[in-house]
């Protein structure tokens, strides 16, 4: 009787502990992202599955579905959320809500240039959110780019003067209204899809994105005057749901960053490339860059942003390591 308890007792403390694998156990993972195939991200995605699944001679295979298949990206933060998804790549604007401290990464100007924004996530700064959002259930294991933003329109704008009156498209944000409202815009939440439209019939004046997305929508053919103001900078994550790391031994936890971070080198030089290759496809269409040298004019009009979404102490704090960062 003493050791039918005993076994009883030593299966119930081992049922409440997380399933570890073991090296001879086969598990199949499902992947989310909202890109096409073709696109950096998703190739970068497609690069740590490879990795993993030779690595782990197959043990771990992963299937990534592109395109938004599973969802839209709020739908897939809840689905990883409850381990319905395995990894995804996601943006920081979807996480804010739910993760306070990404909400730092979104602030205009918060990044000198790329080189800051790398030096900032992959360092002690990066880990200290990502700790935030492994205790949502988003165990980070590397930071994909996204690109800068900026600002393009019907007509040039030189200064931040320039953006006075100009209806400008924005996301669905009280941060990205407050931007345009600190620059003297007129904020106009509008889907992305009826950009081109909009800004062909003089609904808006200016929107404001990346090189990639200015040329793939070909919303250069109707707002041909591209300002390099670089207001943002937004990094993204490739995580995995903190249901399946936490059924991961240490050696396979390890083999995941160490694919994920060597995918995120490759991503990066894709999304370099594919800026490069966008930003010749428009001025060979007709669009007139303006280069902005001196970004301390844009960004001093942003101060009272920081007082209202960054004023919480350890928000004040992260801004400061931040801008100490080099």
């Amino acid at each position: 009787m003493f050791r039918r308890i005993a076994r009883i007792a030593t299966a119930a403390v081992l049922a409440a502990l997380p399933w570890v694998s073991t090296p001879s156990q086969a598990q199949e993972w499902r992947g989310w992202n909202i890109h096409p195939p073709d696109y950096p991200v998703s190739r970068g995605m497609d690069r740590f599955t490879e990795l993993v699944a030779q690595r782990t001679n197959n043990r771990i295979r992963m299937r990534t579905f592109h395109s938004a298949q599973l969802g839209q990206q709020d739908e897939a933060i809840q689905q990883m959320r409850i381990g319905s998804i395995d990894f995804a790549e996601f943006n920081m604007s979807g996480l804010n809500n739910i993760v306070p401290s990404t909400q730092v990464f979104t602030l205009p100007f918060i990044f000198r240039d790329v080189a800051h924004q790398h030096a900032v996530v992959d360092g002690p700064i990066g880990d200290a959110v990502g700790e935030d959002l492994a205790k949502a259930g988003f165990v980070v294991l590397a930071w994909y780019d996204a690109g800068a933003r900026s600002m393009y329109a019907r007509r040039p704008i030189r200064t931040p003067e320039d953006m006075r009156g100009l209806k400008v498209r924005v996301q669905t944000s009280d941060l990205w209204i407050d931007i345009m409202r600190a620059l003297g815009a007129n904020a106009t939440p509008l889907p992305f899809g009826e950009v081109y439209t909009s800004l062909q019939s003089g609904v808006i004046d200016a929107a404001e994105n990346n090189w990639p997305s200015y040329e793939s929508t070909r919303h250069f053919e109707v707002a041909r005057y591209f300002t390099t103001t670089e207001h943002s900078n937004v990094p993204e994550i490739l995580a995995v749901s903190r249901q399946r790391w936490q059924r991961l031994n240490a050696a396979d936890r390890e083999l995941l960053r160490t694919a994920a971070r060597e995918s995120a080198t490759y991503q990066r030089e894709l999304w370099a490339e594919r800026e490069r290759t966008s930003r010749d496809k428009v001025v060979a269409g007709g669009a007139q860059v303006i280069e902005i040298t001196d970004r301390a004019p844009w960004s001093r009009l942003m101060e009272p942003l920081y007082t209202k979404y960054a004023s919480e102490p350890r928000m004040a704090e992260l801004v400061r390591r931040i801008r100490e960062a080099r």
